[in-house]
């Protein structure tokens, strides 16, 4: 079967790839409860960001707290609103703002009790400066005593072993926006001398009625940060009490964690 890799506006493929993160995240609910207890435990008032598409935010905002999103990707943005709108009822539409940003530059005058960036988006930054501004962002959007909470993978040996590059075919789905079949394929690559982990994600799809195989790709660079040092840059950025959980439980952060999710308070 013909692929064809389609020829796309820049807007186009990013709503394309927003779609397919959508359906990449259909069943992923494992950190929903981590995140709902934070913002109890917090206040009020939350900042995510990387929000997405909203898988995260539509749920906070639904249980009562008023959450201000923030994404480089004016696709996923649009997604997370659509989400809201169909799943708000008669909430006040207000209690979930989003706003397109740098996650290290952004600023407003809101503040907040928790901030966080969730799944891996923070391994995207590639130096200690990049990720320290990202979490000067967090704290400038917070008020004294506010959360923060920043999630890693923290892959082991054995794991890192098996990035050696093949492509795995991880599922098979059916798009119920356009009724098209879709397969998602992915790619790790570890290098152990730089300290990252090159993720190639593919997605294909045929049309309802069939068709030539259509496919996106999607390319990231994760930078690895060892558990120790995000506490420091915490610490540096201004948290005090850092935790280390251990993946999403609020257990310590220890052998056998392949996620660590670092808390820490605004001195």
């Amino acid at each position: 079967m013909t692929t064809r890799e389609p020829v796309w506006t820049a807007a186009q493929r990013a709503e394309r790839l927003a779609r397919c993160y959508d359906l990449d995240t259909l069943d992923v609910s494992y950190d929903a409860e981590l995140y709902l207890q934070l913002a109890h435990q917090a206040g009020m008032d939350v900042l995510e960001l990387a929000v997405g598409s909203g898988r995260l935010a539509v749920p906070l905002a639904m249980a009562g707290h008023t959450v201000v999103g923030v994404d480089d990707d004016p696709a996923m943005l649009e997604r997370a609103w659509k989400r809201w709108s169909a799943e708000r009822g008669t909430l006040d539409e207000a209690r979930l703002r989003l706003h397109v940003g740098d996650f290290g530059t952004f600023r407003s005058d809101q503040r907040s009790d928790l901030a966080f960036i969730a799944v891996n988006t923070f391994l995207l930054a590639p130096d200690d400066e990049s990720r320290l501004a990202v979490l000067t962002t967090m704290r400038h959007h917070l008020r004294p005593g506010g959360l923060a909470a920043v999630e890693c993978s923290t892959p082991d040996a054995e794991t890192l072993a098996t990035y050696d590059g093949r492509l795995q075919l991880e599922w098979l789905r059916v798009d119920p926006q356009s009724g098209e079949e879709v397969t998602k394929s992915m790619s790790a690559r570890h290098d152990p001398e730089a300290g990252t982990v090159e993720l190639i994600q593919l997605y294909e799809w045929t049309g309802a009625g069939g068709g030539p195989l259509s496919r996106v790709t999607q390319r990231d660079l994760l930078h690895l940060v060892e558990p120790a040092h995000l506490a420091r840059l915490m610490h540096d950025a201004g948290f005090g009490e850092v935790s280390l959980w251990g993946d999403h439980l609020t257990i310590p952060y220890g052998a056998g964690s392949h996620r660590v999710i670092a808390v820490g308070r605004l001195l």
